[in-house]
């Protein structure tokens, strides 16, 4: 990996350079590098963690995937923290319209379709669900469930996922493969418990 200077600090502008020719070792370099300041930039601006990291990974992925495009850039910190606050106002923006679609929906509704106790119930299951979803994905290793992030969250390839995550394709495609199995037993074992 390029060195600069006395601190061991990265040559980011050589990394760049790799990243845009297609060396995915720089681009693994690159995300560790600015992971922390990014993170801290996005929570300046949400206070909602996961959408933070989440724009993070999108970022990311977006460069990679345009890195034959990309211009040459004076500074790359100053390039990736105008990125990143462009993802995340892009992001919330999309929460927000997702919002939008749902009360607009909830509204065109007929009013006698459910009672205000039936959508009580049927909030406090959809609630449930979801907590049910989340301790499950909680209770699978952190390489499995970014494996499963990236593979149905974000779209990508195997291929993809392996770049990113520093593995081979095979390996991405058991990580998702083992990740799916897993969450159905957790949540399956956890319904019978309630049955």
């Amino acid at each position: 990996m390029a060195k600069s200077g006395q601190n061991n600090r990265p040559d980011i502008q050589l990394l760049w350079e790799q990243m845009k020719n297609g060396k995915n070792q720089a681009l693994a370099t690159l995300f560790k590098h600015y992971y922390p300041l990014l993170y801290d930039y996005g929570k300046k601006i949400s206070h909602q963690d996961e959408l933070v990291k989440d724009s993070i990974q999108e970022l990311f992925a977006y460069i990679w995937n345009k890195r034959k495009s990309l211009s040459r850039v004076e500074s790359v910190t100053s390039y990736l923290m105008v990125a990143m606050r462009r993802q995340l106002f892009k992001a919330i923006k999309q929460q927000r319209k997702n919002k939008e679609i749902y009360q607009e929906f909830s509204s065109t509704q007929p009013q006698q379709a459910f009672s205000a106790e039936d959508m009580l119930v049927m909030n406090e299951t959809i609630a449930s669900e979801r907590k049910s979803v989340k301790r499950a994905l909680n209770k699978i290793p952190t390489r499995m469930r970014e494996a499963l992030y990236l593979k149905t969250y974000s779209g990508l390839s195997y291929k993809e996922i392996a770049l990113i995550m520093q593995i081979n394709p095979q390996v991405a495609r058991n990580y998702v493969s083992e990740a799916f199995r897993r969450l159905r037993s957790i949540i399956t074992e956890k319904s019978k418990i309630y049955e």
